[in-house]
């Protein structure tokens, strides 16, 4: 299958492409994969030509974008002219189209009805959401997918239209499950090398990928069989090995963040929480309230930017901040101690370094971050030195989720020896 996103807007780099990911990862679901991501201009030599060198290799297309009603929308017209057809009237298109614009007191001009033009043959696929159907068109065993490009628009029509139809009309396509298993506190490289041995004994027929970002590595199990059955049980027969070597490391097997997990487990040991963020800029504190339901946990936060605000607000004393700077260990402890008591808090969070890209010194450089971990009974830091590579924003995001790994894990801890006490 090739996705061809259609849009000037793309390649002027304004507008970010989710259009393709969404796609591939639901076709994947049911056992489509993707062989090319294609972007290309609205211009339709060019959009013909695509779809034209995409059908010498594949027997699926799916297009976003360029069925709208204005004069940069020409995937329409371009389909028509590949699959050699006129246009004719849907009347269910029409209707909806008069009906959303009498809902808002408005008369559907000439343009807008222009939408319920449809190439003749072509399936169509409602739009709830706007007035421009997608399109489904088939001519000698080849299948063109004609979506929106707006992603709201798209994904509605994907999953309420396309996918129920290609399950309908392809049950013979195989079967694709994925099983994604996240880790954090060890990198790529350092990841494979403990899991080599394994990898290299998986069946030709599960494959690993491995999907790092800053602060975490997502493995993906992929199996591809002839029935979901058959797949989803490969993958099982391969799991315990792989969990039982990347136990340490392991956050999640359940398709969770990072973050989500912690909220999980702060719940589940019914604890609060407060942070204390210097580098990280209240970037914890934004992933922590990202999440539904966060305020049955989280007290609040404090950007204790300067040593003012660490000496005045959260009482860090003065004696650490001189002898050893705000980026050391002992200023994160004072915070983070002091955070908890301060929000009244079981647990607490205080990061402090040297984000970049100025600032740095032989002694303390960029990338050098401190972490402390205030819980009931103990503190706990970590130094931490994420080099220069990335920049100032990939240095505060390995910061952030490495204090949530460090959360997670006396969370962990706790949990263990609170079942322990409750078994004596």
């Amino acid at each position: 299958m090739h996705i061809i996103n259609i849009g000037n807007e793309l390649l002027f780099g304004k507008t970010i492409n989710t259009n393709s990911a969404f796609i591939a990862e639901k076709m994947t679901e049911i056992g489509i994969e993707a062989e090319k991501l294609i972007v290309i201009a609205d211009d339709p030599q060019s959009i013909f030509q695509t779809i034209t060198d995409s059908f010498k290799e594949t027997d699926w297309i799916i297009t976003t974008g360029g069925l709208g009603p204005t004069k940069d929308d020409m995937t329409k017209n371009v389909i028509a002219q590949y699959f050699d057809v006129g246009f004719e009237i849907d009347q269910s298109t029409l209707e909806t189209v008069l009906k959303m614009f009498s809902d808002r007191g408005l008369e559907a001009g000439e343009i807008n009805r222009k939408q319920a033009e449809i190439p003749i043959g072509a399936i169509v696929l409602p739009n709830k959401n706007g007035t421009a159907p997608g399109l489904w068109m088939e001519k000698n065993g080849k299948t063109l997918i004609a979506l929106q490009g707006v992603p709201f628009e798209m994904q509605a029509i994907l999953q309420e239209s396309v996918i129920p139809l290609l399950k309908q009309k392809y049950k013979g396509a195989h079967a694709v499950i994925h099983k994604n298993l996240l880790t954090a506190g060890i990198g790529e490289s350092a990841l494979a090398q403990k899991i080599e041995n394994w990898e290299s004994a998986l069946p030709k027929n599960i494959t690993l990928a491995y999907l790092p970002s800053p602060g975490q590595v997502l493995l993906r199990l992929t199996a591809r069989t002839d029935n979901e059955e058959l797949a989803k049980q490969a993958i099982e027969e391969q799991l315990p090995a792989l969990i039982n070597i990347i136990r340490p490391y392991l956050v999640s097997t359940e398709n969770e963040t990072l973050v989500e997990v912690v909220s999980k487990l702060l719940k589940k040991n019914k604890k609060k929480l407060a942070i204390a963020e210097s580098c990280t800029g209240g970037y914890i504190s934004h992933l922590i309230t990202s999440l539904p339901g966060s305020s049955q946990f989280f007290e609040g936060s404090i950007v204790s930017y300067s040593n003012e605000i660490k000496r005045d607000i959260l009482n860090v004393r003065e004696t650490n901040l001189k002898k050893y700077g705000a980026v050391s260990e002992f200023v994160v402890n004072d915070m983070a101690l002091n955070t908890m008591s301060l929000f009244e808090a079981d647990y607490a969070i205080a990061t402090s370094g040297i984000a970049g890209p100025s600032g740095g010194t032989e002694e303390k450089p960029i990338g050098l971050v401190w972490i402390a971990i205030a819980t009931p009974t103990r503190v706990i830091t970590q130094k931490f030195l994420f080099g220069k590579n990335g920049g100032r924003e990939v240095i505060i995001k390995r910061a952030a989720l490495s204090a949530l790994n460090m959360l997670r894990i006396e969370l962990l801890k706790d949990l263990i020896i609170s079942a322990n006490h409750d078994l004596e």
